[in-house]
């Protein structure tokens, strides 16, 4: 497993840029406290489509969800580790960046494509084929008679 960071690497271009980038929004910089590992970065971009900040998101969701199987300890009055407020930190974190990821992205979560003006009108053309039953402005009977013909 790796942890790399480049602070001067930062974009959305390359597999690189993107770790970086992820690296940055969920504050997991400080390479003596290492939060998750490249390789778990790598799937989380893969699994959302190379968006940072859905990735970062998730990230953030897996660093809380390992600071809520800890529990908060006190030694004596002296000594005390809150991994609660970790675990907050890193929800309201994963809140904040899924809310951007919608944000940017429109919120869809995914990307629709049609068809070119081309590609409709050689369907339309093809006197091969059936017709659909729907058209434009197929309830508009201004000046014209309906001829029961499609």
């Amino acid at each position: 497993m790796t942890w790399t960071y480049d602070p001067t690497n930062l974009g959305t271009g390359t597999a690189a840029e993107r770790l970086d980038a992820v690296r940055f929004l969920t504050g997991d910089t400080n390479t003596l406290d290492q939060q998750v590992q490249d390789e778990e970065i790598a799937f989380a971009l893969e699994q959302n489509g190379n968006n940072i900040y859905g990735t970062a998101a998730w990230v953030a969701k897996g660093i809380a969800a390992k600071f809520a199987r800890l529990v908060d300890v006190e030694l004596d009055g002296q000594l005390s580790e809150s991994y609660s407020q970790l675990q907050k930190h890193y929800g309201d974190l994963a809140s904040e960046l899924d809310y951007q990821a919608k944000s940017i992205s429109g919120g869809l979560g995914f990307a629709a494509g049609g068809l070119s003006k081309a590609t409709m009108n050689t369907v339309e053309d093809n006197t091969d084929r059936f017709g659909s039953r729907i058209r434009r402005d197929q309830f508009s009977f201004l000046d014209t008679e309906y001829t029961g013909e499609y």
